[in-house]
């Protein structure tokens, strides 16, 4: 059975890594599924939001860390990652729909990275994260220290990429790493839900908003509003704000359609 599973409903694609008796480590099927996939909706979109889920007690544990493997990626590592993990969490930030992370159980190293990317995440109670890289003489990777460094601070990243600690899922929720916390039972129906709902949403303006927090991240205020007047441009001319203000005005629930 493949390392990812792909299923649709309707227009919600649903990626699952399914190595549950490793805890999800990435191989570099899982890896090339998932960059493919992305890819292929970026350039032929046809998905409105995409969730990210896993099969087992884990979300992902990042590499797999056999010793004969890894250890023989010593001259080839840079180039990997240029052209593995860092397309794939770009491909994540830059599609034109949400993409939404249903965190069960330990995501560490690129998994936690994988977290971190994703537009929104959710976890369960049993959910923890962890930069275990220093343990093993590695560092942050697959966008880490971009996305913790701007979500917590530079010291807490610090903290956390040298000790290797693990945080739980309520310590996560605190640090505004993730969204919400679902009990163990019913973490995947609700980012089943969460995901559905942002399918049938304005998915045009859904994939504006994601631009303008990346713009934000590094923007000057000026450049940050000269770019919000660019969007809602280009949502003001979307047949889905003509159906949200008809919803409005009929007091009934819009109907998007994603253009």
């Amino acid at each position: 059975m493949s390392d990812l599973l792909t299923e649709w409903q309707d227009n919600l694609l649903i990626l699952t890594l399914n190595r549950a008796d490793k805890l999800n480590a990435l191989t570099e099927e899982m890896r090339e599924g998932l960059i493919s996939a992305l890819a292929e909706q970026k350039d032929e979109p046809k998905a409105r939001a995409i969730l990210i889920r896993a099969e087992g007690r884990g979300f992902c544990v990042g590499a797999d860390l056999q010793p004969d493997k890894i250890l023989a990626r010593r001259d080839t590592i840079q180039q990997e990652m240029e052209d593995g993990i860092n397309k794939l969490v770009s491909l994540m930030r830059s599609l034109p729909m949400p993409v939404i992370a249903a965190v069960n159980g330990p995501a560490a190293g690129a998994g936690f990275s994988l977290a971190l990317a994703a537009d929104i995440a959710i976890a369960n109670e049993s959910a923890n994260f962890s930069l275990a890289f220093a343990r093993i003489g590695l560092v942050m990777d697959g966008g880490a220290s971009f996305f913790l460094s701007r979500a917590i601070g530079a010291a807490r990243t610090r903290a956390l990429a040298m000790l290797g600690k693990s945080i739980s899922a309520s310590e996560a929720l605190d640090m505004r790493l993730i969204y919400s916390i679902s009990e163990d039972a019913s973490l995947q129906d609700d980012a089943l839900a969460l995901a559905l709902k942002l399918s049938k949403g304005p998915t045009v303006a859904l994939g504006l908003i994601k631009s303008e927090i990346e713009m934000a991240q590094t923007a000057t205020l000026e450049e940050a509003l000269a770019f919000e007047a660019i969007c809602q441009g280009k949502a003001f001319k979307t047949d889905d704000f003509e159906e949200g203000i008809g919803a409005f005005q009929e007091r009934r629930s819009a109907a998007f359609k994603g253009q």
